[in-house]
């Protein structure tokens, strides 16, 4: 699986100009791949929308775009679509803030203020955000402007701290224990109430992080905006890789390798050992150059080691990994592998 091409064309998808109703009601659909949960409430009491990076950018007052299209002001649910995957676990595709229980029958590009816009063309401003710390937020433009200065209140009592590190990681991690199957083990999402106020906002996972994303209105079919959408990564692109992936390998995914290997030397001769009822490996070592004896006989020099993280740097070794135990073979003059007959 060639995870850069995965991420390249997720940084196509996140820039695409339109969205296919169809398309994301499928993601807010359970399947096996696939699922959604409500992370929280955002306060609007201003119905004004502003959208960001909140570790980075919210927190500073800068590139957090507000919606040019102000919503009844109340408390609205945000609410997350996932995909599952044997590579990456879960990841969050899509966030939106549900302004109504109406579907969305159409979207479009969300623009923003003039004097809010992190960017601006020909075309006008639209609703576009960096994200530079892995995470956006939906907040209200008040709710904003008050975390933009708990943030610097927060660091004048914190001169050498970081407000990550420091108060919201911990805040993630007790996510993840809460809710482990809807996130990865650092904590994907959290709704957090501003110190003082009260006023919530959620935060959340920005598809595989840095990058410029998109902010869209779905309108419903009586032409009124039904929620704030945006797309973070492409669940039909992650099923796809995850069918890839499990082509090169679907076994138990650690293997043992020697030091020389994991800390980046190269494979000499491959091994398959039948593992019986230990099920923490699946059975094939891999030993590197100029190693011997004496190298081997220390368990420390062993480790365990991603198969599919082996198989990227050598993707030679894949079409051999389902030979059966007993199999070896090393490592020939012009980068091929040969079978070692004299070891069966």
């Amino acid at each position: 699986m060639d995870y850069g091409k995965l991420w390249k064309e997720n940084r196509q998808y996140i820039s695409r100009p339109s969205l296919d109703p169809q398309a994301v009601a499928e993601q807010f659909t359970k399947t096996e791949s696939r699922g959604f949960l409500v992370i929280g409430t955002v306060d609007l009491p201003s119905g004004r929308i502003r959208v960001g990076d909140p570790l980075s950018y919210m927190c500073s007052g800068v590139y957090s775009p507000e919606a040019d299209i102000s919503v009844p002001p109340g408390s609205y649910p945000v609410e997350i679509s996932l995909v599952y995957t044997p590579f990456d676990r879960v990841r969050i595709c899509t966030s939106r803030l549900k302004l109504s229980d109406k579907p969305a029958v159409r979207y479009e590009p969300a623009r923003s203020t003039e004097d809010t816009a992190a960017f601006k063309s020909s075309d006008g401003c639209f609703a576009a955000f960096p994200v530079e710390a892995g995470m956006m937020a939906f907040a209200d433009a008040q709710t904003a402007e008050e975390f933009a200065r708990w943030c610097m209140e927060w660091h004048s009592r914190n001169p050498e701290g970081n407000h990550y590190d420091d108060y919201f990681e911990k805040l993630f991690a007790e996510s993840a224990e809460r809710l482990p199957d809807f996130q990865r083990s650092g904590g994907d999402f959290i709704e957090w109430a501003l110190p003082g106020s009260g006023k919530r906002m959620t935060m959340n996972a920005a598809g595989f992080g840095d990058g410029l994303y998109q902010a869209f209105w779905g309108f419903d079919e009586d032409g009124l905006p039904c929620e704030l959408t945006v797309p973070l990564i492409d669940p039909a692109a992650m099923e796809q890789a995850s069918e890839e992936y499990l082509a090169e390998w679907d076994g138990t995914e650690a293997c043992i390798v020697t030091k020389h290997i994991s800390e980046g030397g190269d494979i000499g001769y491959m091994s398959r050992t039948d593992t019986g009822d230990d099920k923490t490996y699946n059975g094939w070592i891999f030993y590197g150059y100029d190693e011997d004896e004496e190298y081997w006989d220390d368990p420390d020099n062993f480790e365990l080691y991603s198969t599919h993280r082996l198989i990227e740097r050598f993707p030679e070794i894949a079409p051999l990994l389902r030979s059966p135990a007993g199999t070896s073979y090393f490592a020939g003059d012009g980068g091929e592998f040969v079978r070692d007959e004299g070891q069966e």
